[in-house]
């Protein structure tokens, strides 16, 4: 996947510069997400951090209950990622969650990465889905807008 999204609302150059910080990033946590999708239909939120090397690794949070919710999740992943960008030099944070989105009045699944960079952008990504009857799960294209920080990774 090219990271080069439809209707990117963000002119400023700070984002040509993250470039290839937020590619590194976002590519794996899209890719897992869509096999997660394919095979499950959604999934419980999950996140990545990027380090000054380079190096991504893959977090996801559990509250220790046989049967999870999103809402349960998304908090303990927020608290995780936080906890490592204050104990790590780390470049970038990113969550992947399965939202719903309304795109031209009609409502729609989507899979969301919101990266936090430690410079200051934070960007959400976001790729419409959904359900063909016989071709199963049909991937829009990607469009990125401006977000606030959800993790507040570097307050």
């Amino acid at each position: 996947m090219t990271l080069t999204p439809e209707g990117l609302t963000i002119t400023d150059n700070l984002y040509k510069e993250l470039q290839p910080d937020l590619n590194r990033i976002v590519e794996p946590l899209f890719e897992f997400g869509e096999q997660q999708v394919r095979k499950r239909g959604a999934y419980l939120p999950f996140g990545a951090t990027l380090n000054a090397a380079g190096e991504i690794s893959l977090d996801y949070a559990t509250g220790g209950s046989e049967i999870e919710s999103p809402l349960d999740v998304l908090p303990l992943l927020h608290e995780g990622l936080r906890a490592r960008a204050k104990e790590e030099s780390l470049l970038a944070v990113a969550v992947c969650e399965w939202v719903t989105i309304t795109t031209d009045g009609t409502q729609a699944n989507a899979m969301k990465v919101l990266v936090e960079h430690r410079r200051g952008l934070t960007v959400a990504f976001y790729v419409p889905c959904d359900k063909k009857l016989f071709k199963g799960w049909q991937f829009k294209p990607m469009f990125a807008i401006e977000a606030e920080p959800e993790v507040n990774a570097w307050n």
